[in-house]
């Protein structure tokens, strides 16, 4: 075989070779991260459709909460309130979709007035019963039947409370389906169809029959009942009512208390501008390796000449002569190749170069590493040294908290150990608290409840003292009273859970309520123990672990930590 046809051959082959792995990511791996990047966009349009809806039907509730602060509303003066309430019913019953009536004022026993024609009687609806039966601002209805012209509505029922704070009647807001059904309508996503339900299974933007005999079966929503009792924002994949494979997203709507924004979308149409874009690389993909096979054809009898100087250079570096650069004189391919050539062996020494600093500063930071060890053991060896001189003048209760803090010491550093047994883990519990009782005397007092069976599991280091000194400085310190910890270690099937109890000052619910949400969006407080295990266990175990924390004030607070039973040679699920 001439070399022309060999240079053709490889050259062909080249090509070949390094487009067909190409190929083969961009539909592997560049199409599935492509597809999930679509989803991603639409679930948070979605989302964001979903916050639209919610602001629309917040102005709702706002213009309500006007009424309700009108001040013959809180006297219940209907002389004032009846024409009042018909001018609002004409200024914004467009808002509304309701000519008839927008608005509706009663008392308590369930009876209202609309206008002077109308009347109703809502005393056995659920909204109104739920409404006069708690504490929420306001309660949204199931889709009802209106009274006045037999159109579909749904009402936002408002408690009229007076200035001692007592409900004294209601205010009635009738939303037209068909409003709710014109902002879904809006949303054009993938060519997908929209819809607003409830976690009941009740429809607000299109009946019932209608969803599920041209868009959803029933099976299909009660999967989308099921997973949004989970997830306030997702997706589902399933079969649309022709049997074609389709993405269901749902986002939870706010200011609702259970109203869900779906949008079904066939995934032919969701993937359908990443398959353009695929086809095209491939046609565009052919073109090109049918070009460079004329090409090399062409020019391949020029570059004989030019591929034997370049290959007289390779060899000069293959025996470690990097400084032998080729000389470029043309514009042409090998003159190119040579450019490579040179760039390469340019890139060359400076990754020498590299490797050099990075193995003297490794070397370096090997150095610092062995230097640092000597502090920890002049520590524990002080310690020592003091805890004998405290033996000697028969000071043995600080000889005692002495080779507490020691062994407290020697467990928190573990010779740089992330992970160590649950039994280590409780000595140094114990250690603090023995530490902490000496310093509050008869002020504490602790319990430590540990399965045997389990002490020889791992868990990350020091997640348990950052909860007991939690208890002491926010809970038993502010109470006058003795203070009692109580610590539990059980298993529970592959999981192990830590409990921390305490009869401390306890929170009331709004504080509560606001660590739980830092926790959920990891936002730093000053319960800064608490932020850094949860930190720690998302680092490690990624979804694997929970954190629960119940309090009643002045009661005592409790601290649940579940996570997986490792064991050596585990590795962070991050």
């Amino acid at each position: 075989m001439s070399l022309r046809l060999k240079i053709i051959t490889v050259f062909v082959l080249c090509i070949i070779l390094t487009f067909s792995p190409l190929l083969f990511i961009l539909e592997t791996k560049v199409k599935s991260l492509n597809m999930e990047q679509l989803e991603y966009q639409t679930l948070q349009l979605i989302d964001s459709k979903s916050n639209e809806i919610g602001s629309w039907l917040n102005q709702r509730i706002s213009e309500i909460r006007i009424i309700h602060e009108y001040a013959s509303t809180k006297e219940f003066n209907l002389v004032s309130l009846k024409p009042y309430l018909t001018r609002l019913n004409k200024v914004l019953s467009k808002q509304y979709g309701n000519l008839n009536e927008t608005f509706a004022i009663g008392t308590i026993d369930g009876y209202g007035w609309i206008n002077d024609n109308i009347t109703i009687h809502v005393y056995n609806r659920d909204y109104f019963n739920k409404l006069m039966s708690s504490d929420m601002e306001y309660v949204i209805s199931k889709p009802i039947i209106s009274k006045s012209d037999n159109t579909p509505i749904f009402i936002i029922c408002y408690p009229i409370v007076n200035d001692e704070n007592e409900k004294i009647g209601f205010i009635n807001g009738a939303v037209n389906l068909e409003k709710i059904s014109e902002i879904s309508n809006g949303i054009d996503v993938y060519n997908g169809f929209s819809w607003i339900m409830n976690k009941d299974m009740d429809i607000y933007s299109i009946s019932k029959d209608n969803l599920t005999n041209n868009y959803i079966s029933i099976e299909g929503l009660d999967k989308i009942i099921k997973k949004s009792k989970e997830e306030n924002l997702g997706t589902i994949s399933l079969k649309n009512i022709s049997n074609k494979d389709s993405t269901l997203f749902f986002s939870s709507i706010p200011y609702t208390e259970d109203w869900i924004l779906c949008t079904l979308i066939e995934n032919s149409y969701i993937h359908a501008q990443t398959n353009n874009i695929i086809n095209l690389v491939v046609a565009l993909g052919i073109i090109l390796l049918l070009f460079a096979i004329l090409l090399a054809i062409i020019i391949s009898g020029t570059i004989v000449k030019p591929i034997h100087k370049l290959k007289n250079h390779m060899v000069e570096v293959s025996n470690g002569n990097l400084d032998s650069y080729y000389e470029t004189r043309n514009n042409d391919e090998i003159s190119i190749l040579g450019k490579v050539f040179n760039q390469m062996l340019r890139d060359i020494k400076k990754l020498i170069n590299q490797v050099y600093r990075v193995q003297s500063q490794k070397r370096n930071a090997e150095l610092r590493v062995l230097q640092s060890q000597i502090n920890p053991h002049f520590l524990y060896n002080t310690l020592d040294t003091i805890q004998w001189k405290a033996l000697e003048y028969n000071a043995f209760d600080l000889a005692d908290m002495i080779n507490s803090l020691s062994i407290f010491f020697r467990i928190s550093l573990s010779d740089g150990k992330e992970f160590i047994t649950i039994a280590d883990e409780i000595e140094h519990v114990h250690n603090y608290l023995k530490i902490q009782e000496t310093r509050y005397k008869d002020k504490i007092s602790y319990t430590i409840d540990l399965d045997e069976l389990i002490s020889q599991y791992l868990v990350p280091k020091m997640i348990i003292q950052p909860l007991i000194e939690n208890s002491i400085y926010h809970g038993l310190k502010l109470k006058r009273k003795k203070g009692i910890i109580n610590i539990n270690i059980l298993s529970q099937d592959d999981y192990i859970l830590i409990e921390v109890i305490d009869n401390g000052l306890g929170m009331n619910y709004e504080k509560l309520t606001t660590i739980r949400e830092n926790l959920y969006q990891s936002i730093e407080s000053e319960h800064y123990g608490l932020y850094n295990i949860n930190e720690r266990l998302k680092l490690t175990f990624k979804d694997k672990y929970s954190i629960n924390i119940d309090s009643k004030f002045e009661e005592g607070t409790k601290v649940s930590l579940k996570i997986p039973k490792i064991s050596e040679g585990f590795q962070c699920l991050e």
